[in-house]
């Protein structure tokens, strides 16, 4: 079984059809083995988990030799690791090299400064991350640098996919999404979600939130802009800012200028004036609420591929930068053991990937927490067997196309009549049940 998908010509900016194969994604860490913290939602991590299990497209078995059996062995379901890679897929060989030192240096730096951010995207089961492929932009590879568990799947089965609210959905360039997973990211984000995109994608977050952010009609060339970040204090951009530079993050051939339709509800985080002079419009990382969730936008990739070096700061050896993060020589000492050369990058590149991985990485710190609170005081009950039927009404009774509950659901209890109670789950599913079969 294999997708179609486009891929934007260097040259023209044009896109090209190709084949590509499904990518399955289980645990960045390469274990198979499951392992939650104790207050996720670990019922519900497994039937999404189970649900892509059986999304999964079948993969035919060896043949079996002639002299044993004549029968055609049965086809079984694939489900394979992650196709994220430590050192990145895409870009110039100095900016793969830049991605995975900065990866290096944030853990460093948020494990000694931030424990509890530290520990929240430790904690995150990889079903808290789910990375719609794309072909411009790997955010896999970031993830998987950064140690973040993450789950990819290819957006056309997104369509028959449901969302827990508790997850961070990247949608990688270009962000090809149907109309009806439109309306599930839409309905994924009111109900608490996060979403993050990036450059084509903005095109989806249009169509999903009309009258937030727009594609402003113009295109880039291939190009670095000098980027400016907004407010220190911000959560989202805690650390972004290292060298008194600025970052300079690459635009790819084609990318989408941002357009702030509502200044009252949308925040510009982080800036260009250069984007600003040259394409009409200068925001480059915004931000919104949409109901209970967030959607977080970005002209530039994840994964970033190209760097511009003006200065001679940002032409300096890497460790100049990596001091400047508040690494000590110690700890510089430590990542040469592991085989992290800092110094075979510049402290330019290094720069851009790490303000890029930084702002991302907050973003599902931000989340991580959103969940703790949103599980002890909307989702405080259980279901306490297996398979409940929601109905329609307090008087009706479920059918046989009823969502139904498994053990352990975490549901919000929304309405009591008598010994019914009105209650939704995760994946947002609502109905009435009888409260005795919560706990």
């Amino acid at each position: 079984m294999s997708f179609h998908f486009s891929v934007r010509s260097s040259a023209s900016g044009c896109t090209a059809s190709v084949l590509r194969s499904i990518a399955w994604a289980a645990w960045l860490c390469g274990a198979a083995g499951l392992a939650y913290a104790k207050d996720n939602p670990t019922a519900e991590h497994k039937a999404f988990e189970d649900q892509l299990r059986q999304m999964a497209p079948a993969k035919a078995a060896p043949p079996a030799p002639v002299a044993m059996s004549s029968k055609k062995l049965p086809a079984s379901a694939s489900y394979e690791f992650s196709d994220a890679t430590a050192d990145g897929a895409l870009g110039t060989s100095e900016m793969r090299k830049a991605n995975r030192v900065a990866a290096e240096i944030l853990q460093k730096r948020m494990e000694e400064t931030r424990p509890t951010d530290f520990r929240l995207i430790r904690e995150a089961a990889g079903a808290d991350v789910v990375v719609l492929s794309g072909v411009y932009d790997r955010v896999q590879d970031v993830l998987r640098a950064a140690q973040i568990k993450h789950v990819v799947v290819p957006p056309q089965l997104l369509d028959q996919m449901e969302l827990l609210s508790t997850q961070t959905v990247m949608l990688n360039c270009p962000g090809n999404v149907s109309e009806a997973s439109i309306k599930k990211l839409r309905d994924f984000v009111a109900r608490g979600g996060y979403l993050v995109s990036t450059d084509w994608a903005l095109r989806a977050v249009e169509k999903a939130f009309p009258g937030t952010i727009g594609h402003n009609g113009r295109t880039t060339p291939n190009d670095v802009v000098s980027v400016q970040v907004h407010d220190d204090h911000e959560p989202l951009l805690r650390h972004v800012k290292v060298m008194r530079d600025h970052p300079r993050w690459w635009l790819e051939i084609s990318s989408y200028p941002i357009r702030v339709k509502d200044p009252k509800s949308v925040r510009v985080l982080m800036s260009s004036q250069e984007m600003a002079q040259k394409y009409g419009d200068g925001a480059m990382v915004v931000s919104f609420q949409y109901q209970q969730g967030k959607v977080l936008h970005m002209t530039s990739h994840f994964f970033l591929q190209q760097a511009k070096l003006g200065s001679e700061s940002e032409k300096q050896k890497g460790s100049s930068f990596a001091k400047g993060a508040g690494l000590s020589d110690k700890q510089l000492s430590e990542l040469a053991q592991k085989g992290v050369a800092v110094d075979d990058v510049k402290a330019g590149e290094l720069n851009a990937a790490y303000s890029m991985q930084q702002v991302s990485t907050n973003l599902i710190a931000e989340k991580q927490a959103q969940n703790e609170d949103m599980l002890r005081k909307q989702y405080s009950a259980k279901v306490k067997a297996d398979d409940v039927a929601l109905g329609s009404g307090d008087a009706q009774k479920p059918t046989g196309q009823s969502p139904r509950l498994k053990k352990d659901f975490r549901v919000q209890v929304l309405e009591r009549k008598g010994t019914q109670a009105k209650v939704r789950d995760l994946f947002g599913h609502e109905g009435w049940v009888d409260a005795a079969a919560l706990y």
